[in-house]
């Protein structure tokens, strides 16, 4: 539990905070990287939509994932949803 609380408030986070902000605080992890493009890369996934605030794995986000996976020939066939994907805890 402590973990998913952990992790939603991470996803909130990313979703609520200025990239340049995020950019400094990362900064340590990315030292061969510019902090501007740092902050301009971390605002185009903002910008996707990457970091949804939801940290449950949807059937459609889901069934993107092995598509990618088999394109790119780490797996070589596909799992049902439900024999892969847990729900995760409540935020209690």
């Amino acid at each position: 539990m402590a973990f998913m609380r952990a992790y939603r408030k991470a996803r909130a986070y990313v979703n609520e905070t200025p990239a340049a902000e995020i950019a400094k605080a990362e900064a340590d992890f990315f030292k061969t990287i510019d902090q501007d493009v740092l902050a301009a890369t971390i605002e185009t996934y903002q910008g996707l939509g990457c970091w949804t605030p939801e940290v449950e794995i949807s059937p459609a986000s889901y069934e993107t994932a092995p598509d990618v996976f088999m394109h790119s020939g780490i797996i070589s066939n596909r799992f049902a949803y439900d024999a892969v994907i847990a729900t995760p805890p409540d935020a209690a």
